[in-house]
């Protein structure tokens, strides 16, 4: 398995910056932040292979940082669903210049769980313009992964069920699923394996892994072993992306850049030090091999 860390929880730090640290502490790459404007592809690629590093996959963010750019797919006006679906072609582009495998949308809005009219509506309303930007990833060998985030953040897409339920209503190739750890220990019943297991290697294509306080993964008591072992079962071809945060930081604290580096940085490599452990008993105990599909580049 390959191990990536998303570039948010850094903050403002400078991508210059944040690759260094990551290489320094032995991730396989990095996931970045959909933002295309901060970051030129000849930057990118200079920097992954200057560190011997993979760009895994562009994490689209929904809203943007300005706060009328929504990039809301359920938007009730057709120009703000244009807006997203562009906001997602150029997330696309991005990811192909720089050798990414997929980019993550979600159709409403993070840290905003009300619903412009209901839930039934909104979904109903994010189906076409969420084609239309898996139609253009998929014409550029990007996936479009559906990140779903737990109730209390989001208004539509809670589980694993829920991202792969509207994925298939999307009804592209390109258009599929995936998890988050964090997310996942509140929406999945019974239990993140069994989610994971049930979705199969086909939906599941991409997992955002934090432990259940939301640190760094062997902070908490989250089941690294069996849910590592769960992606081995399907033949998982994704990359696992760490998110953690340190207690008692907010996201908030992270977008900001008021993590401390040397704090960060420790318990990312906590994290990572954890879960190849855990790989590396996994891999000792289950054979594994799978026929990888097209968009398995990563």
């Amino acid at each position: 398995m390959k191990f990536y860390v998303n570039n948010w929880i850094f903050g403002s730090v400078s991508l210059e910056e944040t690759v260094a640290r990551i290489a320094k502490i032995g991730f396989d790459g990095i996931e970045l932040v959909g933002e295309p404007n901060q970051y030129p592809a000849e930057l990118v690629n200079r920097l992954m292979k200057d560190h011997g590093l993979h760009v895994l996959s562009i994490c689209g963010m929904h809203p943007g940082p300005d706060k009328d750019d929504l990039r809301l797919f359920s938007h009730p006006e057709p120009k703000e669903r244009e807006k997203a679906v562009t906001y997602v072609k150029r997330c696309v582009d991005l990811a192909k210049a720089v050798g990414a495998r997929s980019v993550l949308v979600v159709p409403s809005l993070v840290g905003q769980p009300a619903l412009k009219v209901s839930k039934e509506a909104d979904l109903n309303t994010a189906v076409e313009p969420m084609r239309k930007a898996a139609e253009y990833a998929g014409s550029q060998g990007i996936l479009l992964s559906i990140e779903p985030i737990n109730r209390y953040e989001v208004g539509l897409v809670h589980s694993v069920a829920d991202s792969i339920a509207l994925a298939k209503r999307v009804g592209h190739e390109a258009c599929r699923a995936m998890g988050d750890t964090f997310h996942m220990q509140i929406e999945e019943g019974d239990g993140i394996p069994n989610a994971i297991r049930r979705a199969g290697a086909h939906w599941f294509q991409h997992l955002h892994v934090a432990d259940n306080t939301r640190e760094a993964p062997g902070l908490g008591t989250m089941p690294w072993r069996e849910i590592l072992r769960a992606l081995y079962d399907i033949g998982y071809q994704g990359g696992v992306s760490l998110e953690p945060l340190p207690k008692g930081s907010s996201p908030y604290d992270a977008r900001n850049g008021y993590i401390p580096a040397e704090k960060l940085d420790a318990e990312l490599s906590t994290g990572l030090v954890h879960l190849r452990q855990m790989d590396d008993f996994v891999c000792r105990s289950i054979p594994h091999s799978a026929e990888p599909d097209r968009f398995a580049n990563g």
